[in-house]
């Protein structure tokens, strides 16, 4: 039976096998920074660390041999006062970076392809959903289509038409698991640091 796992310290992270009681590869970190949360998407295992002094980092990896794909200061991908929930279409992450922006990152490269701001009131808060091949904006009052090359921003009131906005507090499209959600919108690290781990 296969025993394997992903484990985290500070300065690295390791996929142990517990048979053989050895890792498998071992994928270092930031000097300095502690992992609080690992998830995974397909081959990609991506690693949100912190320091003492509040510093946040993300870093991603390849699964199956350990190799380092990216790493980007927290603040960079997005601002902290927006949960961090990538939803996935072809290699690439859609995501909220703030409340009036939306951006799009290659898993492979870590290279943002363009972070877009959208008009918004106040007191509108959307959420992002793909759906089939269509990245989406939702809120209460209205919705917006995203366009995949440029990140142009249109509004689609076919949406409205279709469904009452109102009545509507949250989605699941394609490219995030119920898993990555929960650990990404309410990271919970115990006492000790300890996280949500992964494995095959």
């Amino acid at each position: 039976m296969n025993k394997v796992a992903i484990f985290g310290k500070k300065g690295s992270i390791s996929k142990y096998d517990l048979i053989e009681n050895k890792p498998i590869w071992v994928g270092d970190i930031t000097p300095g920074y502690k992992p609080d949360i690992i998830g995974q998407y397909e081959n990609y295992i991506i690693v949100f660390s912190s320091t003492w002094a509040g510093s946040k980092m993300v870093h991603c990896f390849q699964e199956d041999s350990g190799n380092l794909l990216w790493s980007h200061y927290q603040q960079t991908l997005h601002s902290i006062l927006v949960p961090f929930i990538p939803h996935t279409y072809e290699n690439h992450m859609y995501y909220l970076a703030s409340s009036k922006e939306v951006a799009k990152l290659s898993w492979d490269t870590g290279k943002i392809i363009f972070r877009k701001r959208f008009k918004k009131s106040i007191f509108s808060q959307y959420f992002l959903v793909i759906i089939s091949d269509e990245v989406i904006l939702i809120s209460k009052k209205n919705a917006f289509i995203v366009d995949k090359q440029s990140g142009q921003i249109e509004p689609y009131p076919e949406l409205s038409k279709k469904l009452n906005l109102k009545e509507i507090s949250t989605a699941l499209g394609n490219g995030v698991s119920f898993m990555s959600s929960i650990y990404l919108t309410h990271p919970q690290p115990t006492a000790d640091g300890g996280g949500a781990g992964g494995g095959e």
